[in-house]
This record gives structure tokens, sequence and C-alpha cells, in this order.
């Protein structure tokens, strides 16, 4: 009986289903707490079209981050949002929150630009990282 050889794998799975798209944050314009974290790998404003129906007033595009690894992002940044104290989710389904009194939407930006530095890290030890790619980001306003 032969034995086989382990074959060292460079990239793990969970990296290799999706490629890149944009790790987006929407605010409510009539009730700035509500926010919505999502992913998309089309367009911004054409995801924010199809979302608006479901908030009085309209949304604005406050934070996006355009990333190789941006579905892992997502999902870790929606994970540590469903963790907070007193950060409940909203009736409008898993991917929206209320701000916390002690929180602001800046707070929330720079969860989600951390997840990504931390996805960055992580492909790069993995070698799952892109040789020229690179984390791109939009901010509505500059983060205090």
């Amino acid at each position: 009986m032969r034995k086989r050889r382990r074959q060292r794998k460079n990239h793990v799975p969970w990296f290799r289903t999706r490629g890149w798209g944009t790790v987006y944050l929407l605010q409510s314009k009539t009730e700035p707490a509500l926010f919505k974290v999502g992913f998309t790998q089309r367009k911004t404003h054409t995801r924010r079209n199809e979302l608006k129906g479901l908030v009085d007033g309209g949304l604005r595009i406050v934070f996006t981050v355009s990333i190789p690894h941006a579905y892992v992002t997502e999902q870790r940044t929606l994970k540590g949002l469903a963790r907070r104290w007193f950060g409940r989710r909203d009736r409008r389904g898993t991917e929206w929150f209320v701000l916390r009194r002690t929180e602001t939407i800046d707070d929330i930006a720079k969860r989600i630009l951390r997840r990504a530095r931390e996805v960055q890290f992580e492909a790069r030890l993995k070698f799952s990282w892109g040789k020229n790619s690179e984390i791109r980001t939009f901010a509505a306003r500059q983060m205090s």
C-alpha cells in the first residue's frame, strides 16, 4: 500500500468562493441611527436603489471597501455587530442595525476597515492575496 503524500494547499477554500466585491455601509436619511452593512459584486449605487423602498426617505452611502475577499470581510463584520451589547438588529433583516448611544457611524466604518485589514493579512499568510491587490475605500466624509 502506497502512502499518499500530503499536498500543501496554498489557498483556503472559503477564500476562493467569491471574487472581488464591495462591503458597503448605508445609513437612513430620516433615521440616522439605522444602518446596513452588506456585500455586493455590482455597483453600490445599484444596490442602494434596490433597498430604498425598505426605508422612508432613502439611504445614503457612508463608506465602502473594495477588496478581493469582500464576502469574508462582510461576514466577519456582521458577526461582530451582532455580538454588540445593546446594539440590536432592526426588523428589516440580519444586516440592519441600530447605533448604540455611544456609537457613531464612523465607528462602524472603522470596524469594517479593520476587518478588511485583518482579512488582507490572513489572505497574505495563506497566499490568497493577489500580487497587485489592494484595499480601496470610499468615505462620504472624512472619518474622525
